[in-house]
Formats: structure tokens, sequence, C-alpha cells
């Protein structure tokens, strides 16, 4: 088990903007501010939804996208870098107007009705590194 101990560097709230796509606007914020390692959370309403689900035994995404609009119920993630790049990695639960939820992690392509978000920022950075038993990218601690 990894364990990292942080320093908070600030917090900030985000408007994020009618139209945007919104893992790109939480990456650009967190960008402008020069946050390298963080966590958010995000709510608000999506017009349009893509999400992935990764298949475990397969060790690749299932693509689901949902072209029609859904609130954000539920959206948390973290921030970190992988390469030199800043990789936002955010998981959401959407609800339709029934109140039928779904959840995955946010791909690019999910557009903004509107939307809000608490970013933490943290002192340290926080790399993400290729991890052979998963395939994915992990948090290197």
């Amino acid at each position: 088990m990894g364990i990292r101990e942080v320093d908070f560097a600030g917090e900030y709230f985000i408007k994020i903007p009618h139209d945007s796509d919104l893992l790109v606007s939480i990456r650009d914020a967190a960008e402008g501010l020069r946050i390298g390692a963080g966590v958010f959370t995000v709510i608000g309403a999506l017009k349009k939804a893509t999400l992935y689900y990764y298949l475990q035994d397969e060790k690749r995404y299932w693509k689901n996208t949902f072209d029609t609009p859904l609130e954000i119920a539920s959206g948390i993630g973290n921030i970190a870098s992988k390469d030199g790049e800043t990789v936002v990695h955010c998981h959401v639960v959407l609800a339709d107007k029934d109140g039928r939820c779904f959840g995955g992690h946010l791909a690019e392509g999910s557009l903004v009705f509107a939307g809000e978000a608490h970013l933490r920022a943290f002192r340290q950075n926080i790399r993400r590194k290729y991890d052979e038993t998963t395939a994915l990218n992990l948090m290197d601690i």
C-alpha cells in the first residue's frame, strides 16, 4: 500500500463555462492555476456525456455515450501528472429526468450545461505511472 502525506496549497471554486468540455475545463483550470496535484468535486449538469467503464479481465475501457441532458449527482476526482502533462481523473454519477443513474470514468466530449467545481491543490506534485498488474496509469506513491 502506498501512502503519501500532502500539504494543501490552496482551495479554489471554479465556474465551468456553458458548452465547454467538462474534463478539459478542469484540466485547463488546474494548469492555469499551476496545480500539479490535487483533488476536486464537481456538480452541475451535462448536455451530453461520455463515460468509460474499465473491463478488468480484458484490461480495456468500454465506452458509453449519452446524448441527453443529465444531472451530475456526484463528481469526484484527482489531478496528477504523467510525462509532463496534467492528468485529470474524474468519476461521475449522472442522473436522467426519471432518476436513473449512470456512472463511470468521465471522458472528453462531455459538454457542460452548468458546472461548479471545488478544487484543493497540493504543494507536492504527484505523478502517474504504468502499473503492470492493472494495465492502468496509477498514482506513483
